[in-house]
């Protein structure tokens, strides 16, 4: 069947089957209640949804014990919404002109059963979908923006359900159910994982000397020049891994995967929000200006009093507010935000925070509030449209994912992370993305240190892989999970002034 925008609002019916159960029993109970629903219907009837609550689960650790091939994760910065979801029922390339409208699946035919969780559909929108042509070939089959509702999904809330989606006699659904495995036991980085290259210094003072020549004629106000960082190891490099691995560098943020085909995919953790919707309460952010961490305490808090009080970064900072007031403001009936920036703590950097809110004034689909809000300047620059013109004649490399967007959604809800620390993984090979913002009195090795920072966590996976394959390899102690962070690496908010 082709996939259209249709088939998302087509009518869906959702069935709750009863009781919580273990994930084997899980998937026989819907194995059996597929196999019963098809043989009392002479004709396939549309797509449904079965769910089944069962035992809590680590949904990492499921996706990695699936078959590689099209896998997909996304747990919010609150930790409150994970999905986890494998191959697709339905899918489709959102081109520019196409919105995505989820219509509610209360609306069905047939009433679906109480206590049914609503499906969401996972969505990956490239930062520049005009610059398609020009990427290198780790990025071919990554399509510049995909929808997609999977065949298989664990879902984690208030409660740990597995679901399926059906289509037509649902044997594509039995099959998925039939090669679902149980969660692993441990997750390993892979063996000889090291950095084989760091960017080109060379090209990155070319970019800067550029950018501030066009911030010095006007033509741009700000604009973020991103590079790369290379990571190779000696066997395939499993993204599942990689994902759980960030997840302990960084439990605060965003985390997300998305894996087109075998030994390809993107993953990272990131700490930014684009926007969130739930009914018509709609929130974004602005994340823009960034120093480190210090080694304790007070020294901390005097590297978050000096972000706060510089002119550069509170300038670079304010672009981005600017932005997503303008883009909101038309689209609300009340629009608030911070009255100053807040002091985001990651466990690497620190990053100034403005938290904006408003309620929907009319229905909106959030394709239209992505592409309102999307890119802002805190991944392009300002005017965005100049900016992204300069990135695409300096930059000489395709951003793809990175910078794009990354999210689930669903009739009632959305939620949507800007993708940055992040990284493609192909094969044995990985290539981190980190960027910076540059404005007037930017300098050079400054920005390039800090996207350095902005890269530690990934960085760190070699510290852990390292350490993994030691204990393995001497059997001095129980294969590695994950470990505790101390109270200083977890991330908090302090108020600024």
């Amino acid at each position: 069947m082709t996939p259209t925008t249709s088939q998302f609002t087509a009518l869906m019916t959702c069935q709750r089957l009863a009781g919580c159960h273990s994930l084997k029993d899980a998937t026989s109970l819907l194995q059996d209640e597929i196999a019963a629903q098809a043989r009392g219907q002479s004709t396939p009837s549309q797509l449904r949804r079965m769910e089944v609550e069962i035992d809590s689960a680590d949904l990492v650790r499921w996706l990695a014990a699936q078959s590689s091939g099209e896998r997909f994760y996304f747990r919010n910065r609150e930790g409150s919404l994970v999905v986890a979801g494998v191959g697709h029922a339905i899918a489709f390339d959102s081109g520019e002109g196409q919105s995505v409208a989820m219509d509610s699946p209360t609306k069905s035919s047939a009433p679906s059963t109480s206590g049914c969780n609503e499906p969401f559909c996972y969505h990956a929108h490239f930062f520049d979908a005009s610059a398609v042509g020009r990427h290198a070939p780790e990025w071919s089959g990554f399509a510049r923006s995909r929808v997609i509702l999977p065949i298989l999904e664990m879902r984690r809330t208030n409660e740990c359900v597995l679901a399926v989606h059906v289509v037509g006699n649902g044997s594509a659904a039995l099959d998925a159910l039939e090669q679902c495995e149980p969660p692993l036991d441990h997750l390993k980085l892979p063996r000889g994982l090291q950095l084989n290259s760091d960017g080109d210094p060379v090209r990155w003072a070319d970019g800067m000397d550029a950018a501030l020549g066009a911030i010095a004629t006007g033509s741009i106000e700000k604009v973020v020049l991103a590079r790369t960082r290379g990571y190779s190891a000696i066997e395939s490099i499993d993204p599942c891994a990689v994902l759980w691995g960030l997840m302990q560098e960084e439990p605060a943020a965003f985390h997300f995967m998305v894996e087109h085909s075998p030994g390809r995919a993107f993953v990272g953790a990131s700490p930014e929000r684009l926007f969130r919707r739930g009914g018509a309460f709609l929130q974004s952010e602005a994340i823009a200006g960034t120093c480190g961490r210090g080694p304790e305490s007070a020294s901390d808090d005097r590297l978050a009093g000096r972000l706060l009080a510089s002119d550069k970064n509170r300038r670079e900072h304010e672009i981005v507010i600017r932005h997503v007031e303008s883009v909101l403001s038309p689209m609300v009936t009340t629009l608030t935000r911070d009255d100053s920036p807040s002091v985001m703590r990651l466990r690497h950097v620190q990053h100034l925070m403005t938290v904006a809110t408003g309620t929907l004034a009319r229905a909106i689909d959030d394709t239209t509030i992505l592409r309102a809000l999307h890119p802002t300047p805190a991944v392009c620059g300002w005017p965005v449209d100049a900016s992204r013109e300069f990135i695409q004649q300096h930059e000489r490399m395709c951003r793809g994912l990175y910078g794009g967007v990354i999210g689930v959604m669903s009739s009632s809800q959305s939620d949507y992370c800007v993708a940055i620390r992040s990284a493609l993984i192909v094969g044995t090979e990985m290539t981190a993305y980190s960027g910076a913002g540059i404005v007037r009195g930017s300098d050079g090795d400054a920005e390039w240190l800090e996207t350095a920072r902005k890269l530690a966590s990934f960085d760190a996976l070699i510290v852990r892989a390292a350490h993994e394959h030691h204990l393995s390899a001497t059997s001095a102690a129980q294969a590695v999970g994950p470990t505790e962070l101390s109270s200083h690496s977890r991330p908090r908010l302090v108020v600024g002034s």
